[in-house]
């Protein structure tokens, strides 16, 4: 069970990928199965094949529910760079291990009981709760599906939860596991620690050419040049189309007519309403103002100011109240209205403030009108060259040609490693959407037939690898500067640790740490002592800026009162003292611990079950098909 403990460590996408991963064994039949007859085959397991189609629609399904468990909707190029392609691919293939072996086992379903599953599908209720037709032949219908389809689907997926259910359905860890499990997780520590620092190391020799050479000797694969692509890129987005300067004044004074109404600011009103308990009341506050007195001295008197009254600067269709507004817009500024019978009592109204209707002239909005007429322009023009550039790709013309015969530039970028910077170290920060370009570049090579990757709604980004420049050793004079400094910051961290592994030493064998400290390392910048911090109580997990993740871990590896030290980077070392140990207060268990831990050993059980019927198939992947099911104008149904 120690996959456990590291599902219970991965970061929230792992979780979302694994779960993707895992749990649709099952859900993938459901959903990826819904479609048959499709051209190739993607996976091939004994005598059940799985289509083009089939693991498209599982790819969307997947797609969708990650998205939804991000909380944005993912472009492919996102999500095949998270991994989604081949999280798909491996739960395609599970699926499809699972009807091979339930179609050797001879597993069926009456259509008795085909029949019970789809009608307690609550899908397929109505509102009193009932099964109902009409709802799933609605459901099948927004699918595409005809119900033969859908019922050799449902049939599919239950003989797959036959032989799902028969190795970890319900299974449940004991509790002493669970509480062990429990304890692990929320069992707190302090520490005692200090960072040591390069300051400690003073003044670092020159080198020796004969200590350069053998540093440079016993570390050259911290000298490699790594491998290199050449490569072409083509961008077309709007912004690269856009020419206001071809927009005509007549244009735009046709687009100002035609958007006149979106122009319009309506008629404006500052509205202060008073509220009055009852008709009574309303009656006696008008005849008071009837007979002169001041609307302002009567709001104060009745425990209110104006602006607690002031309902703000609001056009007629912002009042939900239809006698209000009549009342408001109708009335003349600064003059209370007669009694009006609001939703919630009668209110007299008084108008502060009023701002007419107007439109916003030509020559205010022209450079506006300008720029989104270019826009638009563009647009259509980005598309008419998607089409072009496609035309031309498809009929095997490299991108730089094919950019200059459609008047577009091309870029070539002589050299980018697999993160993204040139041969100088300098990251290119400049091509749009890059996290997934690099992972697209880095999976391509050249003759490669690659996919454009899509720039938000309107704009391409197309690229071709022309070159693979392999990584090589750097001679010594080459990299002669580089190798200085990485020795002299191997001679500050030895010396460093040195001083940290004496403090550890001394402070493990009962002195005090303080005392150590004031004798062994330097005052600080202020000339004062350097002295211990504490750590707030930190579970296993936990970190802090001055205590990071690494220093949490080993003080979680050692005893109460052990001394260690730990390399944190950068010449720098934590001497780190384990001060206390807080075990749980009480055994009782988090909301749903235990479900969490007994659907995890069921995940951990299904995948290893999966994996060895795999391992007695022979499973066959055709990868041409699955670009097939996202480009249906390319591609070839061999290469398995």
């Amino acid at each position: 069970m120690l996959d456990l403990l590291r599902v219970f460590s991965k970061g929230w996408l792992a979780k979302i990928l694994i779960a993707l991963l895992v749990l649709s064994f099952a859900i993938w039949g459901v959903s990826g199965s819904l479609f048959f007859g499709g051209q190739y085959t993607v996976v091939k397991v004994g005598d059940t094949e799985i289509d083009a189609n089939q693991y498209r629609f599982a790819y969307e399904n997947q797609l969708l529910t990650l998205s939804q468990s991000i909380g944005r909707r993912l472009s492919r190029q996102e999500a095949d760079a998270l991994g989604l392609r081949e999280s798909v691919l491996t739960q395609v293939v599970a699926g499809a291990v699972l009807d091979e072996n339930s179609r050797k086992m001879g597993l069926g379903l009456s259509d008795e009981a085909i029949a019970e599953e789809i009608a307690n599908d609550p899908r397929f209720r109505d509102l009193s709760g009932q099964f109902s037709r009409s709802a799933l032949r609605n459901s099948l219908f927004q699918a595409g599906l005809t119900e033969d389809d859908y019922i050799q689907s449902r049939k599919r997926v239950s003989m797959r939860n036959q032989i799902l259910d028969g190795t970890a359905a319900s299974l449940s860890m004991p509790d002493a596991y669970t509480k062990a499990l429990s304890t692990y997780q929320n069992e707190e520590r302090v520490f005692e620690f200090v960072t040591v620092g390069p300051e400690v190391a003073g003044e670092i020799p020159e080198p020796s050419a004969t200590e350069l050479s053998t540093y440079y000797d016993e570390n050259k694969a911290d000298f490699v040049a790594p491998e290199f692509k050449k490569v072409v890129i083509l961008k077309v987005e709007p912004s690269d189309l856009m020419k206001p300067e071809e927009i005509t004044e007549e244009e735009l004074l046709s687009s100002y007519e035609n958007r006149k109404a979106n122009l319009r600011s309506p008629e404006r009103r500052q509205i202060q309403q008073l509220v009055l308990s009852n008709m009574e009341e309303a009656e006696s506050v008008k005849q008071r103002l009837d007979n002169g007195e001041s609307f302002d001295n009567i709001v104060v008197e009745l425990g209110k100011t104006i602006e607690d009254i002031d309902l703000g600067v609001l056009t007629r269709n912002a009042l939900p109240d239809q006698n209000i507004a009549n009342a408001a817009f109708e009335a003349e500024l600064n003059k209370p209205t007669d009694i009006v019978e609001g939703l919630f009592g009668p209110v007299i109204i008084r108008v502060a403030k009023i701002e007419t209707e107007s439109t916003t002239p030509y020559d205010e909005v022209k450079d506006q009108l300008r720029d989104q007429l270019a826009r638009e322009r563009a647009i259509d023009e980005v598309f008419a060259s998607f089409d072009a550039i496609e035309d031309e790709r498809g009929a095997g013309e490299p991108l730089e040609p094919t950019a200059e015969k459609i008047g577009l530039s091309a870029r070539t970028i002589e050299a980018m490693d697999a993160f993204g910077n040139d041969a100088d170290g300098n990251r290119i920060s400049d091509i749009p959407q890059f996290p997934n370009f690099i992972a697209e570049v880095n999976q391509a090579q050249p003759g490669d037939d690659t996919q454009p990757i899509e720039l938000g709604e309107d704009g391409f980004l197309w690229f071709e690898v022309l070159d693979i420049i392999p990584e090589r050793q750097k001679p010594f004079e080459e990299v002669k500067d580089e190798v200085k400094i990485a020795w002299v910051s191997a001679e500050t961290d030895m010396k460093v640790k040195e001083v940290a592994e004496k403090i550890a030493g001394r402070v493990g064998n009962g002195e005090d740490f303080n005392t150590v400290l004031k004798e062994e390392l330097p005052t600080d910048s202020l000339g004062q002592a350097v002295i211990t911090k504490m750590t707030d109580p930190l579970q296993r997990s936990a970190q802090t800026p001055d205590f990071p993740i690494v220093a949490v871990r080993s003080g979680f590896s050692e005893k109460r009162d052990a001394v260690n030290t730990v390399s944190i980077g950068q010449n720098r070392e934590i001497v780190l003292k384990v001060s206390e140990i807080k075990q749980p207060e009480s055994e009782s268990l988090p909301d749903n611990f235990s479900e969490q831990i007994d659907l995890a050993a069921s995940q951990d059980i299904l995948s290893q079950v999966v994996e060895h019927l795999q391992s007695k198939e022979n499973v066959s992947v055709n990868r041409n098909a699955i670009d097939l099911a996202f480009n249906p104008h390319g591609g070839n149904q061999h290469g398995y």
